[in-house]
This record gives structure tokens, C-alpha cells and sequence, in this order.
């Protein structure tokens, strides 16, 4: 015989989930958990009455006796829900997700087991079966609280000797549930009257349920030795992780004491010590271990509890505010629907100011870091500070100085910064910001910032982002003319450079070419002829210099070769007035930020030799600073009022050239004071 594959599955691969499949998967099985218990808490009430119903009011169970249960497995629940939503790999979560459950389940089928097997025999089916269950469901708990003392914090055993104490644990406590549908029925109440079918008989049946009561000590035993590992990894930690088992070394301690109690109060048949005492152990661990959730952080799912608690006190505020008004306008106007539009307004009008004050009141309590990073963001937002930005903020308030903000800009489609740059790429966890129609900003931090503290932060910081998006709008503009004017005066340059090698290499080699042969020519003749060719020849040599004089305006080579020193003194050698040249410097700068220099030092020597008057002298001086290049041209000559003679077309060619490349220009003068002209440039 051989195995086929249907048609219609062949060439199919398996079905997988994606993260927001798994995610929607995770969050549907914690919500069917979570409602098991109140599930089963409606089951208990219902079986009561159908007991009651039945004249047996004395099997119902009641909730007024079962508080203390209710609590264990509300908290339980509580504890595994959040702890598997935020950590789904981590056992402890559905430990307690687990526990929870079978602290619900067992007094539900308890009332089944009630109705169906001894009330009404034969009403229900598997009645008997599931009182079985219920009656040994407690050793399942042990089980559960064993195996969180092994795996609490970290989800690992203390070491290899440990993890097998762990399984034996496990073993024992399912050996000693499935020898329960092997043995007599030894039920508590109100299960006493419970027969078990199955059951063997004669010595088989004693050796059965021998078994089954080792089998239940040793599950006892094992807890015992489970409590033992976590006061031993207690001893073991040290700082943080010393704390945070702080809270359960307490209940390591008591819980073996009150499972041996519980024992012993099932023995003398005190249903009234039994409550209490099993009451304890069941509801201590989970207690216990929120405590070190809210305290130190335990799992670090405190802030999903806070999230958690803080819609469970709003629905509750809105609920009160609902019914208030409800029953308030209802009396005035009598059972008209006007109450219950009224009282879904008041409801609406008042849910957002209640969950922020709630989710404060919470996070002080619960969430310090949270509390005081959005109350910084927000204190920033109400009274911005000089010269502090959003950005500083946002950094100091998440404790991340490497966090970083780009903004949306629409029009161009692309993120800058808020200098108006290119941001960097986005980042798999950065947060958006966006508004109803647009995306503002993102935020990305590094991993130490729990996403949820950042999304908080920058959402109360919603209104600066958006500012300083528009901001970062304007800027990518002024960087754009800014690369523009660069372009500009590269493009310039780079056209005085060939004009200049043009010059050098065409005729200014043709003119010494003539200049030679009219040598040589004049070697040849005599008389008039010979004094004609030596004027020619006179005339070229001048036109040579000239040309070369206008090639050096153009574009020195000696800048292009060696440098502002050599070029500024040679330019001041020929200058009109006196000038002394102090280069502080060797470096070689960019070829666009060493012409802007020339040229701004160029122009301001001469202006000097046009207005400065006789007598003057001009001191030119570059030098570099941590931001870049610097430059002053000083003469002492006759200065000038700047409001009167406003400024010349050639302190605008020098703004612009540097401020094309970022830098700035000032001019300092008055009459009798001469001028001083200052320039910077990054580099």
C-alpha cells in the first residue's frame, strides 16, 4: 500500500502566520483564557441554583465562601495574560495563564459533578468523570507553582539537577490525576457521594491507590524542592535580580507550610481551616509575583499591567457617569430616551481629560520612568525654553542621547532632519508621528527605550514635532539655495580656472613666441627697420605682462599650487597700499573654500587701495579655528559710514561666495577709524 497526496493539496505549502497573524493568534488564545474564569464563575452560580432546584442545597458551593478563590484565579489570570502578551516565549506567563484556568475550572465541574452524578444521576454526561478531575485538579496547581519557583525569573531551571527535580514534579502530578479515575473515590465535599465506575477492585485497587498517594506526596515533595531553587537563586542574586525575588522568597517559604497545612486539615476533615489555608497558597504566588512586577519590574511587563489598570479604572469611571446620569435625567424627564443620549454625551465628553488623569495617576504609582518623562515633554510643550529644541527634550526625557527625530516633508516626499538635511533610513522600530492627514515626524531610539515610554513621549510631544517639522520645511529650502549658490560659484571658478589655463597655454605662449622671433628679427636689421621691430618687440613683452596680470586676477596658479600664503603675498606685492600678510596656517583647504578666501581678501585689499587714502597701510590676516578658516583685512585709512554709503557690490559678491559655503562676512568701519573686514568659513 502506498500513500497518495489529495489533488487538491498537492504543490500546496504549509499555511504559516505572519507576525500580525501570530500576533491576532496569541491575543485570541490569552482572551479565550482569560474568559474561562468568569465563564466558569457563571457556571458555579448556575449549578447552585439548579442544585437548589433539585433540594440539594447542600452541595452548592456559593461564592461569598469562595473569595479568596476568585482572587487566586483573577490574579493568576491577570499575571499570565499580561506576562504572555508581552513575553510569549517566556513559560511563566502561561504557567500562570494556565494555573488560573484550572483554579476556574475545578469548581465549575465541581457543580457539574454535583447535578449530573448525585443530584440528577445520569442528568449530564461524564458527570462523574469530571468530579473525578475536579477533586484531583489541586495537584495540577501544585504542578504549576513548582514549575514558576523553577523558571522564575529567567525561564530556565538553576542548573541541569534542577530541571530534572522540575520534570519529576511534572510526572508525579499527572500520574497521581490519571490514578484517579483508577481509584475509589476518595472526593471531598461536596463530592463525598461520588462513585467511580472505573475503578479496580480487590489489591489491585489498594496497590492503585497507594500509588496514587505517593504519587500525590511526591507532587507535594516536589513543590517543597521547587520553593527550595528559587530561595537558592534568591541567595544567589545580587542587585536587581536580588530585589525582584525579593517578593517571592516570602511565598517560597509559606506556600510548602500551607500545602502541608492544607494536608493536614483535609486529614482531621476541616472543611473551614482547609478553606482558609488553601485559600492562602493559591493566592499567594500570583499576588507575590505582581507585587515584583510593579515594584522591580519583574518580566518588565508593569507597564502593560499600568495600560491594563488604567482602562479598567476609566471603563469604570464612565460606567459610574453613565448610570449618574442616567438615573439624574431619567428622573427629570421621566423614561424618555433623553436620558440615555444625555448620558453617552456626558460619557464622551469626559473619557479623554479621565484616562489621561487616570493613566497619570497610574504611572506615577506604577511606572515612575513613564510619569516623569511625559510630564518633562509636557512642561516643555507648555513653555518652550530658548534655544532648547524638541529633539534635546525627547533625548533627555527617554534617557537616549543618541535618539534621533526626522520629519515628513510632504511636498518633497522625503524625511530630513531638523536642520533640513536627508535623514537617515527609517528604522524597523522608529515610532510615527502622523495626524489625521499627514505624517509629522519619526522617532527611533535605541533598544534600552521601551517602545511604549517612547510612543508616550512622542505623541504628549505632538505640537513641537509639528513645529519644528514646518521648521525643518524652511530649512531644506535654505539648504537647497544654499547648494545652489555653491554651484554657483563652483561652476564660476572652475570657469576663471580654464579662462586661466586658456590664457597660459594659448596666448600667452603665442605672444612669447613673437616676442622671440621678433628678436631674432631684430638681429637681421638695421636702421629704421631694426627700431620699429624694437618697439614690437617692446609692445609684446608689455601685452605678456599685462595678460599674465589679468590670468593671476582670473585665477592664481600660485593658489592652485601652493596656496593661500604664497598666493596672498603675491597679490600683495602688488598691491596699491602697503600690506602685510600673516597666513597662520599650512593646511591646504578645498579648492572652492581657499578661492572664496583669495577672492574675499582680494577684493577687500582693493577696496583699501581705492578709499583707504595715502598714508594707509592693510594687514591681512588668516588663520584656523575649531569652525574653520578665518580671515581679516584692516586698513587704518580714512574708513567709511556704513549707513551713509550703504553697502558696494563688492561686500555683496563677498557675502554671497561665503555664504554659499556657509560661511559669514562682517564689515566693521566708521570715518577716521579705517575699515576692518572679517570672514569665517567651515571646513
Amino acid at each position: 500500500m502506498t500513500a497518495t497526496v489529495p489533488r487538491a493539496l498537492r504543490g500546496r505549502s504549509p499555511v504559516r502566520l505572519g507576525p500580525v497573524g501570530r500576533r491576532r493568534l496569541l491575543r485570541t488564545v490569552v482572551a479565550l483564557a482569560v474568559a474561562v474564569v468568569p465563564a466558569c464563575i457563571a457556571l458555579v452560580v448556575v449549578f447552585d441554583e439548579l442544585l437548589r432546584d433539585a433540594g440539594r442545597p447542600d452541595l452548592t458551593q456559593g461564592l461569598t465562601s469562595g473569595v479568596v478563590y476568585v482572587l487566586a484565579m483573577v490574579s493568576a489570570s491577570v499575571v499570565g495574560a499580561g506576562l504572555v502578551l508581552h513575553r510569549p516565549r517566556h513559560p511563566v506567563g502561561w504557567l500562570f495563564l494556565g494555573l488560573g484556568t484550572l483554579q476556574a475550572v475545578g469548581p465549575a465541574l465541581t457543580g457539574y459533578a454535583a447535578y449530573g452524578a448525585i443530584a440528577r444521576p445520569g442528568s449530564l454526561p461524564l458527570a462523574t468523570m469530571a468530579g473525578l478531575f475536579a477533586d484531583s485538579v489541586f495537584v495540577l496547581w501544585f504542578v504549576s507553582i513548582a514549575l514558576v519557583f523553577h523558571l522564575t525569573p529567567d525561564g530556565r531551571a538553576l542548573s541541569p539537577r534542577w530541571a530534572w527535580a522540575a520534570r519529576a514534579t511534572v510526572g508525579a502530578g499527572l500520574l497521581s490525576v490519571a490514578l484517579v479515575f483508577l481509584t475509589p473515590s476518595h472526593a471531598e465535599p461536596p463530592l463525598e457521594g461520588l462513585d467511580n465506575p472505573l475503578a479496580a477492585g480487590g489489591a489491585v485497587a489498594d496497590v492503585l491507590d497507594i500509588a496514587r498517594s505517593v504519587a500525590v506526596i511526591l507532587t507535594g515533595a516536589g513543590l517543597v524542592v521547587a520553593a527550595v531553587s528559587l530561595l537558592v537563586r534568591f541567595r544567589r542574586a545580587r542587585g536587581t535580580a536580588r530585589q525582584q525575588l525579593l517578593w517571592l522568597a516570602p511565598a517560597a517559604v509559606l506556600i510548602p507550610v500551607l500545602v502541608a497545612a492544607s494536608f493536614v486539615a483535609s486529614y482531621l476533615r476541616s472543611q473551614a481551616v482547609l478553606d482558609v489555608v488553601a485559600g492562602l497558597f493559591v493566592v499567594l504566588l500570583p499576588i507575590a509575583t505582581a507585587l515584583a512586577i510593579t515594584q522591580y519590574h519583574l518580566f518588565d511587563v508593569d507597564r502593560i499591567l499600568s495600560r491594563a489598570l488604567t482602562y479598567a479604572l476609566l471603563t469604570a469611571v464612565l460606567a459610574i457617569v453613565y448610570v449618574v446620569v442616567v438615573v439624574a435625567v431619567g428622573a427629570a424627564a421621566g423614561g424618555s430616551q433623553l436620558s440615555a443620549v444625555v448620558a453617552t454625551l456626558a460619557a464622551v465628553s469626559v473619557a479623554g481629560a479621565a484616562r489621561r488623569r487616570l493613566q497619570d495617576a497610574v504611572d506615577r504609582r506604577f511606572n515612575r520612568r513613564r510619569f516623569d518623562a511625559v510630564r518633562m515633554v509636557r512642561h516643555f510643550v507648555r513653555a518652550p525654553e530658548p534655544g532648547v529644541s524638541v529633539e534635546d527634550v525627547l533625548r533627555q526625557a527617554a534617557g537616549d542621547p543618541s535618539l534621533r527625530v526626522a520629519y515628513w516633508v510632504d511636498g518633497r516626499r522625503e524625511w530630513v532632519s531638523g536642520d533640513g538635511r536627508p535623514a537617515a533610513e527609517l528604522g524597523a522600530d522608529d515610532v510615527v508621528l502622523a495626524g489625521h492627514d499627514r505624517t509629522i515626524a519619526r522617532v527611533g531610539a535605541g533598544p534600552e527605550v521601551p517602545p511604549g515610554l517612547l510612543r508616550a513621549v512622542v505623541t504628549e510631544a505632538r505640537p513641537e514635532l509639528d513645529n519644528a517639522g514646518l521648521r525643518a520645511a524652511v530649512a531644506l529650502q535654505l539648504v537647497e539655495v544654499r547648494e545652489s549658490r555653491a554651484r554657483i560659484v563652483s561652476a564660476a571658478d572652475a570657469s576663471r580656472r580654464e579662462i586661466e589655463r586658456n590664457l597660459h597655454d594659448g596666448a600667452q605662449q603665442h605672444l612669447v613666441a613673437l616676442a622671440v622671433k621678433l628678436g631674432l628679427a631684430r638681429r637681421l636689421a638695421d636702421g629704421d627697420t631694426a627700431a620699429l621691430l624694437d618697439e614690437l618687440r617692446t609692445d609684446v613683452q608689455e601685452t605678456l605682462t599685462q595678460l599674465r596680470e589679468l590670468a593671476h586676477g582670473i585665477y592664481p596658479p600660485l593658489l592652485r599650487e601652493h596656496g593661500l600664503g604664497e598666493a596672498l603675498r603675491t597679490a600683495a606685492a602688488r598691491a596699491v597700499r602697503p600690506t602685510t600678510v600673516d597666513v597662520a596656517t599650512a593646511r591646504r583647504f578645498a579648492p572652492g573654500a581657499e578661492a572664496a578666501v583669495y577672492f574675499c581678501c582680494l577684493e577687500a585689499m582693493q577696496n583699501a587701495g581705492k578709499h583707504a587714502g595715502d598714508g594707509a597701510s592693510v594687514t591681512v590676516h588668516v588663520g584656523e579655528t575649531d569652525a574653520g578658516v578665518e580671515f581679516e583685512v584692516s586698513d587704518d585709512g580714512a574708513g567709511f559710514d556704513p549707513a551713509v554709503a550703504g553697502e558696494s557690490h563688492g561686500f555683496v559678491n563677498m557675502r554671497d561666495r561665503l555664504g554659499s559655503l556657509g560661511g559669514r562676512l562682517t564689515v566693521d568701519s566708521g570715518p577716521g577709524r579705517g575699515t576692518v573686514v572679517r570672514g569665517t568659513l567651515p571646513v
